[in-house]
């Protein structure tokens, strides 16, 4: 794929991403999920940008309702090693990987 200046596209493949694609679930497919399982869901476009990295500051509920649908945890999900290396001072990187 490649974007207008045609330069390829970077494709993140977040750990949300690798859970659908080891499951064999698309986006869809979580939509679905979350529809059947949690009385409110979430808009297609919302998942779509969360799995693909463009959205990660997100609400613990929808978090939470990934999780449901997915029968797992949020650490399972949660980006954990970008947060810490794009938004923690480097004094406390060092603390973290010791």
């Amino acid at each position: 794929m490649k974007n207008n200046e045609n330069k390829p596209i970077e494709i993140k493949r977040t750990k949300l991403y690798k859970i659908l694609r080891k499951r064999g679930i698309s986006q869809m497919g979580l939509h679905n999920l979350i529809k059947d399982r949690c009385k409110s869901h979430l808009g297609n476009d919302v998942i779509s940008r969360i799995v693909n990295g463009k959205k990660t500051n997100y609400e613990i509920h929808t978090l939470l309702k990934i999780c449901v649908a997915l029968d797992c945890t949020p650490n399972d999900i949660i980006e954990k090693e970008e947060f810490i290396s794009k938004h923690l001072l480097d004094e406390y990187k060092k603390e973290i990987n010791r």
